[in-house]
């Protein structure tokens, strides 16, 4: 075994002493006793630090036992030992010539279990997930309401209850008997469109969990109605995505914990403690932005992409449905009010009615570029990659500078090539 760092600690020693023999080590100080005597330890004089920290000083021993020697162990510095002879230069070849048999036999085994597993753990995955946006809150009809009340404590209107009843129709509707669990944010508007969706679930047992990570963007603390109209023009200008409230979070905060709720949700779907905990739907209440960053985050949106999907309205609901192999499918939205209809195009574009791209409604992990050809950054998939090179043209001077760097670059890695072998023996 490797022996860990030995640390000696002591008062002040004016002078050290070392005895070492090839079995024993013998530490010694002037004032005249043995911090340690052993001959269970083989230790290495050319790696012993000193550090003298005010009236202490402490010895740092690199060391390692002399049982882990016998044994064959790794050194100290990671180093295995070499073979005593050719006995056990055979037996090290023959132990590595089975590991690589026995690797090589139960590799198309573990591969086909890693398959079965990622299956099964695609069944248990819901049949949909239902995000619900809370309904029409005195926030929304009165701006100032923000200035006396924690946003946390902004209630629903009348009219809010009755869309998120309305709300919990369409869901009923959609997932029937279904079993079904929710998440909710623990904001009291949405804690309210919770109760008012349940009612259409009169008599059944339903799984409900406070999540607050699925709480609403911070704007900051008490929030003037006047100023807080600059701020939102001034987001407008610095982008909705990074632009962050004084006092509060800007959206890649809120991105990052719902990214961080979503490895949550992977492990409610994929590890249920009991087969009775397999659940079909989930129905997440939260904001509006909360819905669109929870899209961004599993479909891979890009900034751009983010930032012309709008707001969902009040008790707006987005569906997301298992497709296959492939994950989750963004169906569409339905709205609370009136009851009835069917999906519909989320809102997009600059008008809100031009047509979400395609591979905005499923997953993309990955966009495939090619570089170097005419049409490398063409296409809808990679119009986040167009972006405007230098402001102005580059000058001769500058262009010459340019390729003297290029070439001096070019030549560093040569370099680096021919030194590698020389490295490698030093």
């Amino acid at each position: 075994m490797v022996c860990s760092n030995a640390l000696f600690h002591g008062p002040a020693l004016p002078s050290l002493q070392l005895d070492h023999t090839p079995q024993f080590a013998h530490v010694t100080s002037s004032a005249g006793y043995s911090s340690m005597r052993t001959s269970a330890i083989a230790c290495q004089p050319h790696r012993l630090q000193t550090a003298v920290q005010g009236s202490r000083t402490e010895l740092l021993m690199l060391c390692r036992s002399k049982t882990s020697l016998e044994a064959g162990l790794p050194h100290a510095d990671g180093f295995p030992p070499k073979p005593r002879n050719w006995r056990e230069r055979v037996r090290q070849q023959v132990r590595g010539l089975v590991s690589i048999a026995f690797d090589a036999a139960t590799a198309p085994f573990i591969a086909i279990l890693f398959g079965r597993i990622r299956r099964h753990q695609h069944r248990l995955r819901p049949k949909r997930i239902i995000l619900v946006r809370h309904g029409l809150s005195e926030g929304n009809v009165d701006r100032s309401s923000y200035e006396h009340q924690p946003d946390s404590q902004i209630r629903l209107t009348e009219r809010g209850f009755s869309q998120g009843k309305a709300a919990g129709q369409q869901i009923r509707k959609l997932i029937g008997d279904e079993s079904v669990r929710f998440f909710f944010s623990p904001y009291l508007r949405t804690t309210q469109t919770l109760l008012a969706i349940l009612e259409a679930f009169h008599g059944r047992d339903i799984l409900v969990t406070s999540e607050p990570r699925l709480r609403e963007q911070d704007f900051g603390n008490f929030q003037d109605a006047t100023s807080m109209e600059e701020v939102f023009q001034e987001r407008q200008r610095f982008g909705r995505f990074y632009y962050r409230f004084p006092n509060g979070e800007a959206g890649t905060d809120v991105y990052d914990r719902v990214a961080d709720f979503w490895s949550t949700l992977y492990a409610f779907m994929e590890r249920p403690r009991s087969p009775s905990e397999t659940i079909e739907n989930y129905v997440l209440v939260t904001h509006g932005l909360l819905m669109r960053i929870f899209c961004m985050c599993y479909f891979r949106w890009t900034v751009k992409e983010f930032e012309q999907v709008w707001n969902p309205s009040n008790c707006e609901i987005w569906v997301l449905e298992k497709d296959g192999a492939n994950g989750f499918r963004h169906m569409g939205r339905w709205r609370a009010s009136p009851f009835g209809g069917s999906l519909m195009p989320i809102a997009f574009g600059k008008n809100k009615r031009e047509p979400v791209h395609e591979h905005m409604r499923r997953p993309v992990h990955a966009r495939l570029v090619r570089p170097g050809t005419p049409d490398a950054y063409e296409g809808l998939m990679l119009e986040h990659l167009r972006v405007p090179g230098p402001e102005h043209e580059a000058t001769p001077r500058e262009r010459q500078q340019m390729r003297d760097l290029e070439i001096a670059a070019g030549d560093g890695d040569v370099k680096d090539e021919q030194a590698g072998p020389k490295r490698r023996e030093q």
